[in-house]
C-alpha cells in the first residue's frame, strides 16, 4: 500500500483549545466524510499503519477521513488556550481531561468538515472515543452526524476495580472528597491508584458507576445505557474477538449493546482474532466501516 497523501490542519474549539490533525481527501468528492476519535491518551499520530489503511480504503470509496488530537492527548500535557489576544496554559491530557468537554472537540471537527462542504459525516469513536461518541448522542442528539461507529466500546470500570482491588473504594472516596473540597484538579495519592496519574476529578468520572463517562455498564444487566434512548441515527458496533480489555465474552457485550440500542438503528460485528486496537486486522475493519458508511449490506 502506498502512503496516502494527507493535509495537516489545526482547528480551534469553542473554548479556545487548538487541536492538530490530518485530513485525507478523496479524489472524487462525494460529500461524505468520517471522523476517527481516539481513546485514552491517543494522538492523531499514534497508529500510522491503522490510519493509513483506513484513509486508503475510505478515500478510494470517495469518503473523506479526518483524525485529530483531542484534549486528552497524552497522559499529562499542557495546552495553550486562546481567548482573543489573551493566552494561557491549562493542564490537559488524560489525567486532567474533563469528559464533558469532549463534545467541544467533536463539534470543532464537525465544523471543520462542514467548512469543506461535507454534509454527511460519520463519527467513529474507538475505545474511550466510543464513550465520547455515545455521550455526544445523549448531549446533542447526534446533531450534525449521519451515523456513529462504536469501536471497542468497553467499560473502564471492571478493569479499574480488578487493578485496584481493595483500594478501589478508598480511591473513589478520596476522589469524591477532593472534588467537594475544590481540589479536583489535584492528583490522587499514588498509593491509592498503584502509581497511576489521575486527577481527582477525572478519576471520579472514569471510575464511578453511574457517571456520564460510564456509558457502557454491561457489567450490570439491570442498568440502562443512559444515552441509548436518544439514538435516532445508525449505530455500528464493532468489537475485536480477542479484545484484551474485555472482562467477559465479547459476544455478551455485543448482545447487551444490541438490547440497549433501538433495533431500527443497530448493526454490529465481531472481527475474528482482532484485539482492542484491531492490530493486523485494520484492513478488515476499514472495509467493514466503509461499507457501513456507504449504506451497503453488512
Amino acid at each position: 500500500m502506498k502512503p496516502v497523501l494527507a493535509e495537516l490542519h489545526q482547528i480551534i474549539t469553542k473554548d479556545g483549545i487548538p487541536l492538530e490533525g490530518l485530513f485525507f481527501r478523496p479524489k472524487k468528492k462525494s460529500g461524505i466524510a468520517a471522523i476517527w476519535l481516539g481513546g485514552l491518551t491517543s494522538r492523531f499520530s499514534k497508529n500510522p499503519e491503522r490510519t493509513n489503511i483506513l484513509a486508503d480504503i475510505f478515500t478510494k470509496n470517495g469518503i473523506g477521513f479526518a483524525t485529530f488530537d483531542h484534549r486528552g492527548l497524552g497522559l499529562i500535557n499542557s495546552l495553550k488556550v486562546r481567548n482573543g489576544k489573551k493566552e494561557k496554559y491549562i493542564a490537559a491530557g488524560t489525567a486532567f481531561e474533563k469528559f464533558k468537554h469532549s463534545v467541544l472537540d467533536i463539534e470543532a471537527i464537525l465544523s471543520f468538515l462542514r467548512k469543506y462542504g461535507y454534509k454527511k459525516i460519520f463519527l467513529l469513536g474507538h475505545s474511550t472515543g466510543a464513550n465520547k461518541a455515545a455521550h455526544y448522542i445523549w448531549k446533542k442528539g447526534g446533531r450534525g452526524l449521519a451515523g456513529v461507529g462504536l469501536l471497542g466500546p468497553l467499560s473502564d470500570i471492571p478493569g479499574i476495580k480488578a487493578g485496584l482491588g481493595r483500594k478501589y473504594s478508598a480511591a473513589l472516596k478520596t476522589a469524591e472528597k477532593m472534588v467537594k473540597k475544590g481540589k479536583g484538579k489535584e492528583l490522587i495519592p499514588f498509593s491509592l491508584v498503584n502509581g497511576a496519574f489521575w486527577s481527582a476529578e477525572r478519576f471520579w468520572s472514569i471510575a464511578r458507576e453511574g457517571s456520564k463517562e460510564d456509558t457502557f455498564p454491561y457489567y450490570n444487566q439491570k442498568r440502562k445505557f443512559y444515552w441509548a434512548e436518544r439514538v435516532r441515527l445508525p449505530v455500528f458496533v464493532v468489537i475485536g474477538e480477542k479484545d484484551q480489555h474485555a472482562d467477559r465474552s465479547v459476544k455478551e457485550i455485543l448482545e447487551t449493546l444490541k438490547k440497549q440500542i433501538p433495533q431500527k438503528w443497530f448493526s454490529g460485528a465481531i472481527i475474528k482474532d482482532a484485539d482492542h486496537g484491531f492490530s493486523g486486522k485494520e484492513n478488515i475493519l476499514a472495509v467493514k466501516l466503509a461499507s457501513w458508511v456507504k449504506g451497503e449490506k453488512l
